[in-house]
């Protein structure tokens, strides 16, 4: 017994707690504020929606006694009104709808778009800590619940209470006894509310965190489409999805069933008043304690002395299954932005620019160093190579350079100066960089060429394709600068890929020029020409190149060599393939894979 009493006190507390409830509104507020025009408009038809209720249960009464007494006089008087209170209640309901729409829709608008400049905002480091088919579901599933706490939702906060105190007090002028007794059993209606509506919000809460796990798997099967075929992953990938479709099929049940439990014990306590009501009314009507009219009256509104408490309960229960949805949101929207403002294209620096990496050490997590006071140099002009095994830390140089992530230790500095001394919109303006792995926008070549800076003229975008060797292959497709690359770019091989991204950088004409294996993806002509033309780009710009391929590297006016985060060796290609060392290996090695190629044999069946 005292097992139980406890169990529901700690549940009592649970669904009473406006922790929550609390957060979200505060999130929400602005967004509810911009909206305040279309809210006192509600707030006014909350009104009326409340004095046409009980006209027309007045009418409906008056109509009644004066049907009974023959008074034709007032049948005539009454039905001008009746006509009236119609239009009205059109009129009303048809503002309530618009309004309500707009209210709603502009909220999750501004709020969808709040979300998205946030998550713009963010740092690199959190961003790729979330699965995408979870953030996708924030804009597909979890603002869309919104419904639940703000636009007509949020008005039955006040309209129910009132709407209950109004007719209390009417229905009281025509029987207080009555009214009295009607109400007595109005507190089921809470206590059943209150009770399904905890479990409607745990329920919730695994729905909506299986939404995101199943958008991951559409998400990850969409964009891995080709390694699923060539594992035939089929049957694991459409097992993983069904058996998650069928754990939220289970689960959209269970809040069926609390549902429907939550409505039918409504419907009861509904049905137990109404019946109450009308007994004990043909009773007073036998014995002419009130009129026949009265009692209709009386029987039409006694459901809105239940309804209203119901409707709170589910009003209630409504704001967990939101408030579960929405408190996912707001995790997002607490963490930290880079800047107050989206980036835009905004170079800083003229002419030559220097680097430097000072002291500065820098790990993922807090378990192993990447970096540990690290120090680089980097001068004015001149090309640094970098090469080094794969984990040497080469691109994650990169990427704290530009902003990506911050060293905890050290400083990095530009011309002299801290790069936090910079904004990221003037660092990265600054930089152009060709990433090991290319991405391209879903639309066409020159959109994915114009990316690289606003303004640019058609003879520019034609003179850096040319300078990548790419214009040849546009101009041989059907649609030329205006073809369609497909999502990722899926139309174009590796190496058309990789020099659109060269070409996007050359038109970027930024001071910093940074290549991540830029030429990893072209064949040994391509590979020529394309050299050819960063060749060109880097004359007067300070470049760091990453290269797998050593033979791309040897012009460069210094190789550093790196191995678990350090400095090992560092000099020209002929210092150091004359000197002992990790570069003399790796050269070593290449050259045996050059030398002895692996040969594939076809053979015919």
């Amino acid at each position: 017994m005292k097992t139980g009493i406890n169990r529901l006190s700690a549940l009592a507390r649970q669904y009473m707690d406006l922790s929550d409830l609390k957060t979200t509104f505060k999130m929400l507020k602005p967004f509810v504020f911009r909206q305040w025009k279309a809210y006192m408009a509600m707030f006014l038809l909350l009104f009326v929606d409340i004095f046409m209720t009980i006209a027309f249960a007045w009418f409906f009464g008056r109509m009644t006694d004066a049907a009974v007494k023959s008074d034709f006089t007032e049948l005539r008087r009454l039905i001008p009104i009746g006509i009236i209170l119609v239009l009205v209640g059109i009129a009303s309901n048809f503002f309530s709808i618009m309004i309500e729409t707009i209210t709603s829709n502009g909220l999750k608008r501004d709020l969808k778009n709040h979300l998205f400049h946030h998550i713009l905002r963010l740092p690199l480091r959190q961003v790729s800590s979330r699965r995408s088919g979870d953030m996708i579901s924030h804009f597909t599933n979890d603002i869309n619940s919104v419904d639940g706490v703000v636009g007509s939702s949020l008005m039955d906060l006040i309209r129910l209470p009132l709407t209950y105190m109004a007719v209390f007090f009417y229905l009281i002028q025509i029987h207080w006894k009555l009214s009295l007794i009607s109400v007595s059993v109005a507190p089921l209606a809470i206590l059943a509310g209150a009770y399904f509506g905890l479990l409607l919000r745990n329920n919730s809460r695994l729905i909506h965190s299986l939404i995101g796990k199943i958008n991951n798997t559409l998400t990850e099967t969409f964009q891995g489409f080709q390694v699923i075929r060539s594992f035939t992953m089929e049957k694991l990938i459409y097992q993983k999805y069904s058996s998650s479709n069928q754990k939220l099929y289970e689960l959209e049940m269970e809040n069926a069933k609390l549902s429907g439990w939550f409505s039918s014990g409504g419907q009861l306590v509904s049905s137990l008043t109404y019946l109450i009501s009308l007994c004990l009314g043909a009773y007073y009507v036998s014995k002419g304690v009130i009129s026949v009219g009265s009692l209709l009256t009386f029987v039409s509104l006694v459901s809105y002395l239940v309804n209203p408490l119901t409707g709170l309960a589910s009003q209630w229960a409504g704001f967990q299954w939101s408030v579960s949805a929405l408190e996912r949101v707001v995790h997002i929207l607490e963490e930290s932005a880079e800047s107050p403002v989206v980036h835009e294209y905004t170079p800083l620096f003229k002419g030559l620019t220097s680097i430097e990496f000072k002291n500065v050490s820098f790990s993922y997590d807090e378990e192993k160093k990447i970096f540990s006071e690290f120090n680089l140099d980097v001068p004015k002009g001149e090309t640094l190579a970098i090469v080094g095994p794969s984990g040497a830390g080469k691109s994650t140089l990169l990427n704290l350079l530009q902003g990506m992530y911050t060293p905890q230790e050290g400083s990095i500095l530009i011309n002299g100066k801290s790069r936090e001394e910079y904004t990221l919109a003037q660092l990265r303006s600054s930089i152009a960089h060709v990433p090991q792995e290319t991405f391209l926008f879903a639309g066409t070549i020159k959109e994915n060429l114009l990316l690289a800076r606003p303004g640019l003229s058609s003879e520019e975008v034609v003179n850096a394709a040319e300078s990548a060797n790419i214009y040849e292959f546009i101009l041989s497709l059907p649609k030329g600068f205006e073809t369609e690359i497909g999502e990722r770019g899926v139309r174009l091989s590796g190496g058309q890929k990789q020099r659109l991204a060269i070409a996007r950088a050359i038109l970027k004409d930024a001071p910093i020029l940074l290549l991540d294996e830029a030429t990893s993806s072209l064949d040994s002509e391509t590979e020529y020409h394309v050299k050819t033309a960063l060749r060109t780009l880097m004359k007067g710009r300070t470049t760091i190149v990453i290269a797998h391929r050593l033979s791309t590297i040897q012009e460069a006016d210094s190789i550093v060599v790196m191995d678990e985060g350090k400095v090992v060796q560092q000099g020209s290609h002929v210092d150091l393939i004359n000197e002992e060392g990790l570069y003399k290996r790796l050269h070593q090695l290449q050259y045996f894979e050059d030398e002895n190629p692996t040969h594939i044999v076809a053979v015919n069946a």
